[in-house]
Parts: C-alpha cells; sequence; structure tokens
C-alpha cells in the first residue's frame, strides 16, 4: 500500500496496480530511500506528491484501477458506471502515464457509451493524442455537420476552423433542398464495404469506368450528388451505381452484379448494394494527416 498526496488530499491505496500498469510509477518504487531513510508513500509523513494534478482526476483514475465489487459482479462483466466527464478524467491520467490498458478503456467507453460532439473530439484528440477521434470530428465538421455552431469553431481556433471549413466549400456542399443530400469527392480506396467495418477498399480488383473506359487505379477520381445514410460517425453510405466518374461524369459501376465481393466479410458487391464512403478523406490528409500520424506516431513511442 502507498499514500499519495494530490493537491491537499492522502489516497491511500495498493501500489501493485500502478507498478504493473505505468513504467512512471514501476520505475519511481525503484528509486533509493530519501533523507532519514524513508521511502517516499510508505506513511502519512511521507507520501507521493503528485504536483500539478487534480485530486478528482485522479480519484476517477482510481475507481477504474480499483473496481468495487459490485462492479466486477455485475452481468459477469465490469461495470462502471462512470459520466463523460470523469473517463476524460481516467483518459488524461492514463495518457500522461502511460498507462495503456486504462487509456484503451477510456477511449472505447467515450467512443460507445456516451456522446462527444466532432468538436469535442477534435479538442480530446489534440490533447490526448486520439488520432481516430481527430479524423472523425474533421470529417463531420467538413461533411456539413447541422449542429455546428460559430462558437464551435471559435473554439477550435481560426487556422483549424479555416482548414475545416475549405475542406467544406471545396468539396462538401450540403444540398440546399435535403439535409442529407452531398456532393463530394473522393478516390478508389475511400470505397469500403457496406456491410462491415473493413478500412479495405471494397474495389480490389482491375476495372475499367463503364463509360470512358478508363482502368481505375488508386489516383481516379470520382464524384457522388444525392442522398446519402451516415454510417457510424463520418462514413456515408451511398448506391454503388450512384457513383459517378469524376472525368466522363459516367456511372463506373453500372455493370457490376454479384460476381465480386469483400474480402473481409464476404458480402456481394454489386452495382445495387450499398457502399461506405468517407466524405473528403484525401483533403483530410492532406490539411490533417500530419497531425493524425504524429499521435499515431507518439503514443507508438511511448
Amino acid at each position: 500500500m502507498s499514500f499519495f498526496k494530490v493537491e491537499n488530499e492522502l489516497f491511500y491505496v495498493p501500489r501493485c496496480e500502478f507498478v504493473q500498469s505505468s513504467e512512471v510509477f514501476a520505475d519511481m518504487f525503484l528509486l533509493p530511500s530519501g533523507p532519514g531513510g524513508h521511502n517516499e508513500g510508505q506513511d502519512r509523513e511521507h507520501p507521493i506528491v503528485l504536483e500539478g494534478y487534480k485530486k478528482d482526476d485522479f480519484s476517477c483514475l482510481l475507481k477504474v484501477m480499483y473496481p468495487t465489487g459490485r462492479c466486477l459482479i455485475s452481468g459477469m462483466k465490469l461495470d462502471l458506471r462512470l459520466e463523460k466527464e470523469e473517463w476524460i478524467s481516467v483518459l488524461k491520467l492514463s495518457t500522461i502515464w502511460n498507462m495503456t490498458k486504462f487509456r484503451n478503456y477510456a477511449i472505447h467507453k467515450l467512443s460507445t457509451d456516451v456522446t462527444l460532439s466532432p468538436v469535442e473530439k477534435i479538442v480530446l484528440a489534440r490533447a490526448h493524442k486520439v488520432a481516430p477521434w481527430m479524423e472523425e470530428g474533421v470529417t463531420r465538421l467538413a461533411s456539413g455537420d447541422p449542429r455546428s455552431t460559430l462558437e464551435d469553431f471559435a473554439t477550435l481556433g481560426w487556422e483549424t476552423a479555416a482548414r475545416i471549413l475549405w475542406i467544406r466549400d471545396n468539396a462538401s456542399r450540403s444540398s440546399p433542398t435535403a439535409s442529407n443530400a452531398l456532393h463530394f469527392k473522393f478516390k478508389k480506396d475511400s470505397i469500403k464495404c457496406g456491410n462491415c467495418s473493413s478500412p479495405s477498399s471494397v474495389i480490389n480488383f482491375s476495372h475499367k469506368c463503364a463509360g470512358c473506359r478508363i482502368a481505375v487505379t488508386a489516383n481516379t477520381e470520382f464524384t457522388f450528388h444525392g442522398p446519402a445514410l451516415l454510417w457510424g460517425t463520418a462514413d456515408r453510405l451511398v448506391q454503388l451505381n450512384a457513383i459517378e466518374c469524376g472525368k466522363c461524369g459516367g456511372k463506373p459501376f453500372s455493370s457490376f452484379y454479384n460476381t465480386h465481393f469483400c474480402i473481409a466479410c464476404a458480402a456481394p458487391v454489386s452495382s445495387s448494394h450499398n457502399v461506405r464512403i468517407t466524405p473528403n478523406k484525401e483533403m483530410i490528409e492532406e490539411m490533417f494527416g500530419e497531425d493524425i500520424k504524429g499521435y499515431e506516431l507518439a503514443m507508438t513511442v511511448a
């Protein structure tokens, strides 16, 4: 057991989980005794002082590190009912102290059990290096999220707001007649299976545009105009037959029948099936790719 002092409060908790979950604390406990032969944390007079941290954040982390018996026994699975701000506290400290297990769990709970707005995802992605949230938040705003306000964009800062609005103005303008009608550009790698969440392109075979007969490559540009269903947090579902060739304006996949299948879930790929598209993926990568890769690299190195 060890004593921790955060702000003006003492916490007395088992040290085992800190040692096993964080190299930061594992190394701290290996330090030699201080003056007088005292080890930090061994008693109330010599606690481990966590300067610059909030006791409320630390308390939230402890709830996840040391759940109660009732949480452990609930339905044969861990049942931690924390509020959104509490999960953010867990994410914050687990990221700082490189507690990968708890960080991943907090990201999972914030992604599935609570609702994060596009702006919240971008803000949290920057603060805690969560690459998927950065891409999801930017994609939603660049695709014309109807709930975004001027205050939301102000929160992101003028440069980020300008980049997002540039993407929206150039490739993803909402139709004035239908809230779910879009106009956007994309490439082959953005055309994914509409039946599963595979990140791979569903166009994984040789194909030529049915109109201009140009071979479809990774750099071939396509467009879409019309209604699109939201799939998950960023992608849209559109009918494969509605996709247009960026060169001739024709329907490059109009001749597709049940002769091709998704390599992940084996669902058929035909002109009448829906496919999943990430709007403006290439421009988002151009504007925010370095940020996203930087977050990924930072957590890999950590």
